[in-house]
């Protein structure tokens, strides 16, 4: 007997399901639900282009401060560079001079000096051109 109820409720519950799922919409809700669809489809596009427009600027101000970084350390090495060579440049300069005596000797190692101080300024000079922001 419980069999029979069973099998004769899920017959109806198919049915039921058959039936309703079977019923054709009116023209005017077909209209109305693509017109809700298009609204939606539309509004997500404009959504998906506004975030993608945000993505690509965030990722425009990423890459130019990767090239800042990038323009900064090649200014800083190159200075690093220049100043060493100016350090040297000094050394040889100096060393040349313990040849000399007395007074020629230091005007020798004061002329060292002073090319040392112009040698820095220019390497400064040289990175503040090509890196003027610091």
């Amino acid at each position: 007997m419980n069999i029979i109820k069973n099998t004769a409720a899920i017959t109806a519950v198919a049915l039921l399901l058959a039936v309703t799922g079977c019923t054709k919409e009116s023209t005017a809700e077909t209209q109305a639900d693509v017109a809700k669809a298009e609204v939606a489809g539309a509004q997500n596009v404009a959504a998906a282009r506004i975030e993608a427009t945000d993505e690509m600027a965030d990722a425009r101000l990423e890459m130019t401060d990767t090239e800042n970084d990038v323009a900064r350390q090649a200014a800083d090495s190159a200075l690093n560079v220049a100043l060493v060579e100016s350090e040297a440049a000094h050394k040889v300069a100096t060393e040349r001079c313990e040849s000399q005596a007395g007074d020629a000797r230091t005007q020798c190692k004061d002329a060292a000096d002073v090319e040392l101080a112009a040698a820095k300024e220019r390497a400064e000079a040289t990175k503040l051109a090509a890196y003027p922001n610091g």
